[in-house]
């Protein structure tokens, strides 16, 4: 119980979306594993102020810093300014205040409402634990022992983009609030280590709930559709 009550607290938490307000000013391709949503990272960093003044460098201390991808372990910006980056690939990024440490800055060293630019190396990149899949592997996976479980509130289904076969267990309503009871319905249905498809409505949300279960709850064989059912729409799959 204490951990779903924690798995759900990393839900609520990395549920809400952000803007994308990164600029790329410099930056040397890798030719390593792509950073995407998820990917657990190590890399070696410098952080200056707009003025050039260094606040931090994990060079100085002479370790990686490592985290993941879309778990609001890092500030806003680094969330979406280190994604496309590849494993061996540099990346100096300019992130403004609202995406940084916002109008309060961090301690002594952050002044209040600092933009910030970071000078970003990637070492390593570890995919995502679940597995992701598009709507083409989805017709494929649907001819073999997956469970599909179509997450979306009932606002977003209609009678014309119903899954052929999904167990409908919706985990957040409208207003993005998640359903306790999601956890007992899916075990009702789903054996552990049975393979499973999350499938939401644009493929975001059913990203954030196959990394918590592989996170948090140690799951495996978890997979998610990746665009969700409005990439289905856009390949002309034959919904039910």
């Amino acid at each position: 119980m204490v951990k779903f009550s924690l798995f759900l607290f990393v839900l609520i938490f990395c549920f809400k979306s952000f803007s994308n307000e990164v600029t790329i000013l410099n930056e040397t391709i890798g030719n390593g594993l792509e950073v995407k949503n998820h990917s657990k990272l190590s890399v070696h960093y410098i952080g200056r102020l707009e003025d050039n003044t260094v606040f931090d460098s994990s060079y100085d201390r002479g370790q990686f810093f490592d985290f993941q991808i879309g778990v609001r372990k890092v500030i806003l910006g680094w969330e979406t300014g280190l994604l496309g980056m590849r494993e061996g690939g540099k990346r100096t990024i300019f992130i403004p205040y609202q995406l940084a440490y916002g109008e309060s800055g961090a301690g002594n060293l952050i002044p209040p409402k600092s933009n910030l630019i970071f000078d970003i190396e990637v070492i390593k990149v570890i995919p995502p634990g679940y597995k992701e899949i598009d709507g083409y592997q989805l017709k494929l996976a649907m001819t073999d022992d997956f469970k599909i479980i179509d997450i979306r509130n009932e606002d977003q289904i209609n009678n014309k983009n119903k899954i052929p076969g999904a167990i409908q267990i919706t985990a957040f309503d409208k207003n993005g609030n998640f359903f306790p009871d999601f956890f007992e319905k899916y075990k009702e249905n789903v054996q552990i280590g049975e393979k499973v498809i999350f499938i939401s409505q644009k493929g975001d949300v059913s990203s954030i709930l196959a990394n918590g279960f592989v996170e948090q709850l140690n799951q495996v064989n978890i997979y998610h559709l990746k665009d969700g059912v409005l990439g289905l729409e856009k390949i002309n799959f034959d919904f039910e």
